[in-house]
């Protein structure tokens, strides 16, 4: 080690800077004082930087530089007295993956309705409610004149969302990526609320006016005080209705809670046995079951209620929706979009992270709309 190198930094510089005339370390005479301390100054600048080169870490008042990752990617680190969130992402003594809960996509959107994308904060739809009255005319007769009668209707798409705050520890050291995770259950969370909304929403803001609010609808009931399945009569009638209604009944689907499916699955053929009603084979249990009635698509939703009330049924009862997708309008104003904001709670060391949508539901024709209540 030569004798600059074993003196800290800042008592070189001080030394350098208080080099005189006679050339401080150098031999007395030998050079001027500017021309000492030029060179002198050059050779433990140049002494320096062979150290720092050499062992960063060595020379006081330096660090070694680390990439960003390089020292998380190393480290597995359990967060003392982490809970809920932090207890599910942060690597303490888990597997190295999440195990994500049940989740469905949008039942509404799926089932088929058209969707509208509009970058305004309404949406004006005009919409036909009558026809004019057309007859026989005979030759050089005048032309009956009949207007049509028609309507606007007006979207206006409401917001829906959900946010966490996040401790940055967790999303740092969550493997895999604590916000892909959270990006999956925020979107979908926020999506099943549209849903949710689109079938059972009041219409006062900030909710949607969803299918079961929607006045002029179609509607019949499976028995006075509520009543269980023991075959498909209701949903054979509701398919009547649309068609008496000269909506488009052949691409009607039919959407109910996965209990009623369950019931629909345990309906026999016949009494005494094993072959259910919708099943194609000759029986057997491990024929298959299309998810289909009557032709028609049936979709799933586990978004609607369970607690609704049918004469002196009690809160016990649940509705079958049974409509025309191409009479049901989803105005979508912004897709839904996972947002992260590290510095809304920068005092707090965490991050805000968010789902949103906003999107509403016009239904301009009601009478292709069904709704079965009393469903047990």
């Amino acid at each position: 080690m030569t004798r600059n190198e074993a003196l800290p930094v800042e008592t070189r510089i001080r030394a350098i800077d208080s080099l005189g005339p006679e050339g401080g370390w150098g031999e007395p005479g030998r050079q001027t004082a500017e021309g000492a301390a030029g060179e002198s100054r050059a050779t433990v600048e140049a002494e320096q930087r062979r150290a720092i080169a050499a062992s960063p870490a060595g020379v006081p008042g330096t660090r070694a530089e680390v990439r960003a990752g390089e020292l998380l990617s190393a480290e597995v680190r359990a967060l003392t007295g982490a809970s809920g969130m932090g207890a599910a992402f942060t690597p303490a003594e888990q597997a190295g993956y999440v195990l994500d809960f049940l989740g469905t996509s949008s039942v509404i959107v799926r089932s088929g309705v058209q969707v509208i994308r509009t970058s305004g904060d309404s949406v004006v739809i005009p919409h036909m409610t009558s026809d004019g009255v057309a007859g026989a005319v005979g030759e050089a007769a005048d032309v009956p004149l009949s207007d049509p009668n028609a309507e606007s209707l007006t979207a206006v798409p409401r917001k829906f969302m959900q946010g966490t705050r996040v401790p940055n520890e967790v999303v740092s050291d969550a493997k895999p990526s604590a916000l892909e995770q959270l990006s999956k259950s925020l979107i979908r969370s926020v999506g099943l609320a549209y849903d949710l909304s689109c079938f059972e929403g009041d219409g006062t803001a900030p909710n949607v006016r969803g299918l079961k609010h929607v006045a002029g609808i179609q509607t019949l009931s499976a028995g006075t005080n509520g009543a269980a399945l023991g075959n498909l009569d209701v949903v054979a009638d509701a398919l009547g209705l649309l068609a008496e209604a000269n909506a488009d009944e052949e691409s009607a689907v039919i959407v109910l809670p996965p209990r009623t499916w369950r019931q629909i699955l345990k309906l026999k053929e016949a009494t005494g046995s094993n072959k259910s009603l919708i099943q194609d084979s000759a029986g057997s249990a491990s024929g298959g079951v299309s998810r289909r009635l009557f032709g028609r698509a049936v979709y799933l939703s586990g978004n609607l209620s369970l607690t609704e009330a049918e004469g002196t049924s009690g809160n016990v009862c649940n509705s079958i929706y049974v409509y025309v997708p191409s009479e049901v309008y989803a105005v979508i104003r912004e897709d839904t979009v996972f947002d992260v904001n590290p510095y809304v709670y920068g005092a707090t060391d965490e991050t805000l992270v968010t789902a949103k949508m906003r999107a509403d539901l016009l239904v301009p024709n009601p009478a292709a709309v069904v709704r079965v209540t009393g469903v047990k």
